[in-house]
Formats: structure tokens, C-alpha cells, sequence
């Protein structure tokens, strides 16, 4: 342990302390305890050390993580020990909450309590597969070429073969760890973990280091709740990517452009309905301006700066790493303001909400760490916090509010308020395949593993239940051995914290969403004016459970995880759904109202858009011309060559050319009013001639009327 003044001076406070016995036992239990936790700092510090040489491919950096993760099982279990046997009637008083909620977390500090040679046994295997996932190089990319990790992402993203796609997955799982000895030796180990943490089932267990009863029961019962909306959006892309016919059958993950099927992102330009103009316009934005590695997480700032909680610091930026793999990995030393991060420059919608849902889970981190009273495991608890998750991921749905994609030069404010519910729709889809099947992955993960453990299936089965399970659950075809290719699953990690933040920030949004005006209003300006409840929830820590705060942070509207949250968000796209499903319902849309266009003049490409009551008004013009100075932005090169060799778009972006200037606008509206006054006595002179000649017609009848009966009478007159 590192020389520290504090803990000198705690230990000589220690010594010299005198009073009553009770009081002489809590004042040894605070000392002991503020000793725990600076040594828990200096672990930390090691380990983020070895894990970010790891990140970087250090070749002594796979070693050095070994040996620290190691040793902190050893480390824990020792102190786990110290502070037990410290922990007296009179130690702990009644009323002494901080206290009592730091000894529990030092107490159940997770799957460190394991056996020594269990530990090592768990952190060897998911370090070894880990490192190898991520450092090989010799993935098939298609074309007979091989790859390293963030390359097969991006040729995921881009592949249209489905034999390539099946290829590249084939070639993904060949690096994977070993099923059998996964099930044999890894998996079992959460039953070891629970009974060290004092806890009869894996459940319980899993339940308790997220901090909320039965939590795994509300997922449960929550995904009961989303499910229909879950299998709405798979019938529908079943329809689009193979043919009505086969609704209802199971995707194969591969279709999904996907290793394990929990992000759908890279099928949005296979998916987009007919009015796609936002996704077209914010992609070819993204693209122009290289909104990509570090300046995405420059764009976070910006929205983090105008949501009042202050940007992340440029050193933690410039000492940060852009040519890794996405989504961004995060290393944290707990120490202030020694935050690093792993991150891609890979430029796309989905990392372009990743760097804004990192940025704000490092921020969370400092304003957390700023907090007076939050020693190190107040802070740094082995816990699974919704609202760690919840916060983050609410700030990444801001991320394409319509005022934000306006400032950030993405999508002019302007063309949104036409057909603004098509619009939305189109974000809500590009959302609800980043969130949607996370939901039914999460929750598939950790009902798989609690069956397995269980015993609910059949020995001979277990090696290929997985893909049995997801077939029945998520309508996916995986393999039996995709699963073991997630961190969370390797680490006997529960997936439930995940799956309740994400539900958790639906319920934020809604928060603030209804304390809006009206739709149009900046739900950001709203936000950053009454972000107190969320600067209150960092703050805490881990000071109490996450689910206390839910009440507050919610603006005392709910005191616990509700779904409607995340259905009412959602809502135009599950009628959509519903319309695009069964032709035969009412469509929900107004037509869709064409911004008005010039027509092309000698070969070029206009698009105007006029606001119809102020057509000839001077600010109106200023509105327009700023608007042309955006659209103008928007020029797609045809050149297929880019700045990165693995694009991630296929979709082809209209091509807007050379703008009419406002002097020409005004000509060409001249010569328009002209040739309106030409037409109008034009049409007057026609109908003064059918006139004339209706008239001439009647007239002549009458006279052959007239004639008839003078003649009529003649002949009477005769007789």
C-alpha cells in the first residue's frame, strides 16, 4: 500500500482514541474501514493499469492483468476476513446508516469471495478468451481476406451475401473459448459465489448484487409487458429482409448483421419506410463532417455542457484511444478525473449515440466521485445499478432529439417541423433496434444460465441448449456457442441491472417529456433547467440502493420500474408496425407533405422550402437562405473511395446541388406573378366565348321554335 498521511493520522486516532467501550470499538470499525478502502484504491489503480496496457496490446499486457486480477481475489477475501472480525453489536449502532451500508458492501463483495484457485480459475479463462477476441487478426472478412476485430464489425455492417455473412460469423466463433469446459468449470461457480455472499440461490445472489428483490422476477414481468412489441418489429423485419411468407420463423443471427443478434442497428437502411429523409440527411452529415472517435465524444460534450453538468475533461480525452474496437470500453484507476476509455473511429448513427451514452457514464463517474461523503466503495461498489445505466442511456436517446441533431449541424430544425410524426418515426425505429433486442438479450442470457444451474435441462442437452433457448425465446437462430462471446457471460456477470436501466430511462424521459409545453418545445433546454433530480442520483453513489432514488429522480411520479415508459416512447412506430403488418388498418399519419421544390434548371438539383404564411416576409428569407446554406451542406461526393477503408454504410444519399439564391427565388416568383395575369385574361376571354356562344344557341332554338309554331299555325288556318 502506497505512504498516506490520512492513514497515518487515522491509525494515530485509532491509538489515541479513549471513551466508552462502544464508542471505542465504532471509532476502531472507521478506521479499519477507511484502511479497507484505500487499500481497495490502490487495487484499483493496479488493475486499471494492467487492464488498459491490455486494451492497448502491451505484449506484457495479458500478463500483468492476470496477475493482478489474481491477486485481488486473495486481496478481498483477507479483508472480507478483517473487517468480519471487527464488526461488534456496539461497533454498529441503529442509526449509524453510512457506516452499516459500507460494512455490507465490504462484506459481499461479489464473485471475489470465491476459493482462491476458483477465482484464479474464473479470471484466467475469461482474460485468455477475452484477449484473444479482441487481439486476433485473422478474422474472415470476406473476398478471402482476413481482419482484425473492428474491421469484421464494419464488414458486418456493409455485407449484403448472406453466405459472406454466415462466413464471418463461422470465423468469429472459431476464436471463442471452449463450450464444455465453460459449462463444466465456469458457469458452476455462481453457485460456489452465492453461498460465500450468504446466499442459498443464484438467484437471491443475482438479485442482491443488483440491489432489488426479486429483480430478475420484475424483468420477467416487465418483458411480459414489451414482448408484443419485440415481435411486431421481428415480423416486420423477417418481412422486409425475407418475404411475408416466413413471419413468424426464426432469423438467423448472421441476417441480422450481427455476432449475437443484441443490436439490429446495422439493418436500418433495409427497414426504413418510405419517408426516410432524416436518416438519409443525419447519416450524410455524420459522413461529410467525419463525426466520428473523437469528434463524437466532442459532439457529447456539447450536449453535456448544455445539459448543465459540464463537459469531460480535455485530459481525459487526449489521453484517451480511438483506433479500438466499438462500443467503447471504459477503465477506471478511481482516482479524480483518471478516466480512460477504448473507443473506434469508425463513423456511424449507432457509435454516434454510443460516444454520447460513454461520455455521460464517465461523467456520472466524476460528479459521483466529487460527492464529499462517498468514500472509495461508496462509490466503486461490485453492484449492477439501473440508474448507473438509466442516466447514461437517457442522454444517448438526447442525442437525436430534434433540437440537438439542429445545433449539432445534422438536421435543420426547420425541414423537421414538416412531417415531424414521420420523422419521429424514423428515429424511434433507428432506436427501437438498438434497445429492442438488447431487452430480449439480457434477459435470455441470464434465464439460459439460471437454468442450466438449475438442473431444467437435461444433462446430454446443455451444450446445445443455448440455441435451443433463443430459438424459443428471442424467435433467433444462434449457434450453440455464440453466447460465450460476451464479457458478461464469461464473467458470471448478471445481465438484469442492464435490462431495468434500460427500462429505467424510458421512465426518465417520460419524466421530463410531460412536463413539456408541447412536443415542439427543446426537451434539452427543459433538462439542463431542472436537472437537479439526476444531480442528486449521481451524486448519492452507492450511499443507498439505486431503487430509493427512483422516486426522486422521477420527480415523485413513480416510486418503481414501470414499462409504460418505454411503449409510449415507442408508440407511432408500434402503429407502424401494426399498418406495415396488416394493410387493412387505418393508416395513423396525415399525408406526407412534400416540401415545395423548384423545378431543376439546366441540370441542377433544387430543394425549397417555404413557410406559406410569411412567404414574402424579410426574416422568412434569412430562415430560408440559412436553410439552403444547411441543405447545401448535405452534397454527397460520388466518389467511392472514403477516409477509412471499412465504411459502414451501403444506402445511397440524394444528392442536393446548388441552391436557387435568394435574388433568383425573387425573378423567378416575378416572372411566376406574370405569367399569372397572361393566364388570367386569357381565361377570362374563353369564358366571355363560351358565353357568347351558349347564348347564339339558345337563341337560334328559339327562333326554330317560333318558326314551328307559326307554321302550325298556317295549316290550322287552312283547314
Amino acid at each position: 500500500m502506497r505512504p498516506n498521511f490520512p492513514l497515518l493520522c487515522i491509525c494515530f486516532y485509532a491509538l489515541l482514541s479513549s471513551g466508552t467501550s462502544s464508542g471505542d470499538d465504532r471509532r476502531w470499525l472507521v478506521s479499519l474501514v477507511d484502511l479497507v478502502e484505500f487499500d481497495y484504491q490502490d487495487q484499483c489503480d493496479q488493475r486499471a493499469t494492467a487492464a488498459w496496457e491490455e486494451l492497448l496490446g502491451s505484449s506484457k499486457g495479458l500478463s500483468l492483468k492476470l496477475e493482478r486480477d489474481k491477486s485481488f481475489g486473495i486481496f478481498a477475501r483477507k479483508q472480507k476476513t478483517d473487517v468480519e472480525s471487527a464488526v461488534t453489536t456496539q461497533a454498529l449502532s441503529a442509526d449509524d446508516d453510512t457506516l452499516r451500508r459500507r460494512v455490507k458492501l465490504l462484506l459481499q463483495p461479489g464473485d471475489a469471495l470465491l476459493d482462491t484457485q476458483q477465482w484464479i480459475r474464473l479470471m484466467t479463462f475469461a482474460d485468455n478468451a477475452l484477449n484473444r477476441i479482441r487481439m486476433s487478426n485473422d478474422y474472415d472478412c470476406g473476398a478471402n481476406t482476413t481482419c482484425t476485430l473492428r474491421e469484421l464489425h464494419n464488414s458486418l455492417a456493409r455485407e449484403q451475401d448472406e453466405k459472406v455473412l454466415r462466413q464471418m460469423k463461422l470465423s468469429w466463433e472459431s476464436h471463442l473459448p471452449n463450450l464444455h469446459e465453460y459449462l463444466e468449470s465456469i458457469l458452476p461457480l455462481l453457485r460456489n459465489a452465492s453461498k460465500e455472499n450468504q446466499y442459498e440461490m443464484v438467484e437471491e445472489y443475482w438479485d442482491a448484487l443488483c440491489e432489488l428483490e426479486g429483480a430478475l422476477l420484475s424483468a420477467r414481468e416487465l418483458w411480459q409487458r414489451i414482448r408484443p412489441l419485440y415481435i411486431k418489429l421481428h415480423k416486420y423485419t423477417s418481412m422486409k429482409l425475407r418475404g411475408a411468407s416466413t413471419i413468424g420463423e426464426p432469423l438467423p443471427v448472421h441476417l441480422l448483421q450481427s455476432l449475437t443478434g443484441e443490436d439490429w442497428s446495422n439493418l436500418i437502411e433495409k427497414l426504413l419506410p418510405q419517408h426516410h429523409d432524416i436518416y438519409q440527411k443525419v447519416h450524410a452529415n455524420l459522413q461529410l463532417k467525419d463525426i466520428g472517435g473523437l469528434k463524437a465524444f466532442k459532439q457529447a460534450n456539447n450536449v453535456l455542457s448544455r445539459l448543465n453538468f459540464g463537459e469531460i475533461p480535455q485530459e481525459i480525452l487526449s489521453e484517451s484511444v480511438f483506433n479500438g474496437t466499438c462500443p467503447p470500453t471504459i477503465v477506471d484507476w478511481c482516482q479524480p478525473n483518471k478516466v480512460r476509455f477504448v473507443s473506434c473511429k469508425d463513423v456511424s448513427i449507432q457509435n454516434y449515440m454510443d460516444a454520447h451514452e460513454t461520455a455521460m457514464k464517465i461523467k456520472y463517474k466524476l460528479i459521483t466521485a466529487l460527492h464529499s461523503n462517498n468514500t472509495y466503495i461508496l462509490r466503486e461498489a461490485p453492484r449492477y445499478s439501473a440508474i448507473y445505466e438509466a442516466i447514461p442511456g437517457f442522454v444517448s436517446l438526447l442525442s437525436l432529439n430534434p433540437h440537438t441533431l439542429d445545433r449539432a449541424g445534422l438536421y435543420p430544425l426547420e425541414r423537421f417541423n414538416y412531417n415531424p410524426n414521420y420523422h419521429r418515426l424514423v428515429l424511434q425505429l433507428i432506436i427501437a433496434l438498438r434497445d429492442l433486442p438488447k431487452l430480449n438479450y439480457y434477459i435470455a442470457a441470464d434465464l439460459w444460465r439460471l437454468d442450466v444451474l438449475m438442473g431444467k435441462i437435461p444433462y446430454p442437452k446443455i451444450e446445445e441448449s443455448w440455441r435451443e433457448f433463443r430459438k424459443n425465446f428471442s424467435l433467433i437462430e444462434s449457434s450453440n456457442v455464440d453466447v460465450i462471446g460476451d464479457p458478461y457471460i464469461l464473467l458470471n456477470k448478471p445481465y438484469t441491472g442492464k435490462f431495468l436501466g434500460i427500462i429505467l430511462k424510458y421512465q426518465i424521459y417520460q419524466s421530463f417529456a410531460e412536463e413539456l409545453i408541447s412536443d415542439d418545445s427543446d426537451l434539452v433546454k427543459h433538462v439542463a433547467e431542472n436537472n437537479q433530480r439526476l444531480m442528486d442520483a449521481m451524486m448519492q453513489g452507492y450511499v443507498a440502493s439505486w431503487p430509493e432514488m427512483i422516486s426522486d429522480l422521477l420527480a415523485k411520479r413513480e416510486n418503481q420500474l414501470e414499462f409504460t415508459g418505454l411503449t409510449d416512447y415507442f408508440r407511432l412506430l408500434d402503429e407502424y408496425l401494426d399498418n406495415q403488418l396488416d394493410p387493412t388498418n387505418e393508416n395513423m399519419f396525415e399525408d406526407y407533405v412534400e416540401p415545395p421544390v423548384i423545378e431543376p434548371h439546366d441540370n441542377e438539383i433544387t430543394d425549397k422550402i417555404d413557410t406559406p404564411l410569411e412567404q414574402n416576409n424579410d426574416e422568412t428569407r434569412e430562415k430560408h437562405k440559412k436553410m439552403y446554406d444547411d441543405i447545401r451542406e448535405n452534397i454527397i461526393e460520388t466518389d467511392e473511395e472514403s477516409n477509412s477503408k471499412y465504411e459502414t454504410s451501403t444506402v445511397g444519399v440524394l444528392e442536393i446541388k446548388n441552391p436557387v439564391a435568394v435574388e433568383e427565388k425573387n425573378d423567378i416568383e416575378n416572372t411566376k406573378e406574370a405569367s399569372y395575369h397572361v393566364y388570367w385574361w386569357i381565361g377570362v376571354a374563353v369564358a366571355l366565348a363560351v358565353i357568347v356562344i351558349l347564348v347564339a344557341i339558345i337563341v337560334r332554338k328559339r327562333r326554330n321554335h317560333r318558326k314551328q309554331l307559326e307554321r302550325q299555325r298556317r295549316q290550322i288556318t287552312r283547314a
